[in-house]
């Protein structure tokens, strides 16, 4: 897998990628997109021929980033493209303080990358998450932490 950050004016396929397989998502230009290729050849990605296996977007907020829309094409699961997609993203994750809302069966997922439940969560990211609460969606907040990393 090849991972690119796309840029806002070059997401045709990426909004394609979003709309057949997590209809709900709603990207937008101020978020930063990466996506990961299955290449079909040995060059760098295209987006015309080459596969998305995986994709996820950072969301400012603030001063502060969400994690959102994490995706691996379903025909990919359980190969570890999930793991290789948060391995590829860490640096970006260090650059700016960053959560996600996780579901309950992805907490560990995410605890493998340096993701925490516990500790103070700040205002904006809060009651973004309570607006999620208040729908009804069972999600748990989860802050990055570098220091929680553990060798597996």
């Amino acid at each position: 897998m090849i991972l690119t950050w796309l840029d806002p004016n070059s997401r045709a396929e990426v909004y394609r990628f979003y709309r057949q397989f997590m209809p709900y998502a709603r990207l937008t230009k101020k978020e930063l997109v990466a996506v990961g290729y299955r290449l079909t050849t040995l060059r760098q990605p295209s987006v015309a021929s080459d596969t998305i296996t995986a994709a996820v977007r950072l969301r400012p907020i603030g001063p502060y980033q969400l994690l959102t829309g994490m995706l691996v094409h379903p025909d990919y699961r359980q190969q570890g493209l999930g793991h290789s997609l948060m391995q590829a993203i860490d640096k970006s994750l260090q650059t700016t303080p960053c959560f996600l809302f996780s579901l309950p069966e992805l907490t560990h997922f995410y605890a493998q990358h340096g993701f925490v439940e516990h500790g103070v969560m700040p205002a904006e990211i809060t009651q973004l998450y309570q607006g999620y609460i208040n729908q009804g969606k069972q999600l748990v907040l989860m802050r990055y932490e570098l220091q929680t990393l553990t060798k597996s």
